[in-house]
């Protein structure tokens, strides 16, 4: 009779890891913060967001700044130099594969907005999963060096 509770105990927890979602779907970013070491967090206030993770790839877009991204003024084809400078610094993008190991989660960048993350060295982030909040840390990463950053994300699908 042992045997057979073990067994079905084996049985509920192999059917709540199937049915676990885990990382994989569609999440928005809901904080955003970074530091210096040693410093006090500083809130990035990310306006739109989008991650989204399947069994073995990952693709994020967010915006960062105050307000919403500004429009060209002119033809939306042709901006100046300054809207680019301006489009590109308020748009961050990456897309790739990753490995979640435990509360490690390693991003191998396929395609990136900033090409300093596309040089084959990983971005590992320290991560906790609690229900549909996501928060990953990372320490010293290209986009920027000597700093942290924290990143919550909550699950819309």
């Amino acid at each position: 009779m042992l045997c057979l509770s073990r067994k079905v105990a084996q049985l509920r927890r192999n059917a709540r890891k199937a049915t676990s979602p885990g990382i994989v779907g569609v999440w928005k970013v809901t904080e955003l913060l970074s530091r210096a070491p040693g410093e006090n967090w500083t809130n990035v206030s990310p306006q739109l967001s989008l991650y989204i993770f399947t069994k073995k790839h990952y693709s994020y877009m967010y915006t960062q700044g105050e307000g919403p991204r500004p429009l060209f003024a002119g033809d939306p084809n042709k901006p100046t130099d300054a809207e680019m400078v301006t489009a590109y610094k308020t748009l961050i993008a990456a897309t790739g594969t990753y490995v979640l190991s435990g509360q490690t989660l390693t991003f191998n960048a396929t395609l990136a907005r900033n090409p300093n993350e596309m040089t084959g060295k990983p971005l590992i982030y320290s991560v906790q999963l609690n229900g549909d909040v996501l928060q990953m840390t990372i320490t010293n990463p290209p986009f920027l060096p000597g700093g942290e950053r924290r990143i919550t994300l909550t699950r819309v699908e």
